[in-house]
């Protein structure tokens, strides 16, 4: 006589730190935080508020700011605050809706494990004097560009500290003709097109 005996086991996925933050960061525009995951998303309209160097420190997700990994302007924000997310320092990847129209100043000041930026080529990183738009290191940062390529070089490389910069790619334009496919490739992958 065999005995066959059935465990069962039911797991639970549960995290107790785990949580969403809403805060105010413009006046229709808010950012929410997800804490397991370290993704932030700005929805809303028009621009986010900016805070100069007295009041930085004063960001409505200040005492969280090491648990943001991913920041996601969506679309209808037009523009990233002054300072928005400055000493965010675990800041990896910033996604720009087509729809921002400008990186203020300072706005990743201090983000130094940035690796990823995704945006439109109608959106400017500004840069003043001796401030830009964002600190990181240019040998570890993928720009991927969605629209005209040197136009998002141009609109990204204007800061600072980027000008020797970055390893762009390019998104979201078909390729018509072989001028075009060979800009975006390069001399060394020339590309051919055949008909049939």
């Amino acid at each position: 006589m065999k005995i066959w005996i059935l465990i069962l086991s039911v797991g639970f996925a549960f995290n107790a730190m785990a949580e969403t933050k809403t805060y105010e960061c413009g006046e229709h525009c808010t950012a929410t935080l997800d804490t397991e995951t370290g993704v932030m998303r700005v929805s809303g309209t028009g621009e986010m508020t900016g805070y100069d160097d007295e009041t930085r420190d004063q960001t409505p997700w200040f005492a969280d700011r090491l648990k943001i990994k991913e920041v996601v302007v969506e679309e209808g924000i037009t523009k990233v605050g002054f300072n928005a997310f400055f000493y965010c320092g675990n800041i990896k990847t910033i996604e720009l809706a087509k729809s921002v129209q400008k990186v203020d100043v300072a706005a990743f000041d201090e983000d130094y494990k940035v690796q990823s930026v995704t945006m439109y080529d109608s959106t400017v990183w500004s840069n003043q004097a001796d401030f830009n738009s964002i600190s990181i290191s240019p040998d570890n940062i993928k720009i991927n560009c969605y629209g005209d390529l040197d136009k998002c070089k141009t609109n990204f490389l204007n800061t600072r500290n980027m000008k020797s910069a970055a390893n762009f790619n390019y998104k979201g334009k078909k390729i018509y003709t072989i001028d075009e496919a060979n800009k975006v490739t390069g001399e060394r992958n020339r590309v051919s097109i055949k008909y049939r």
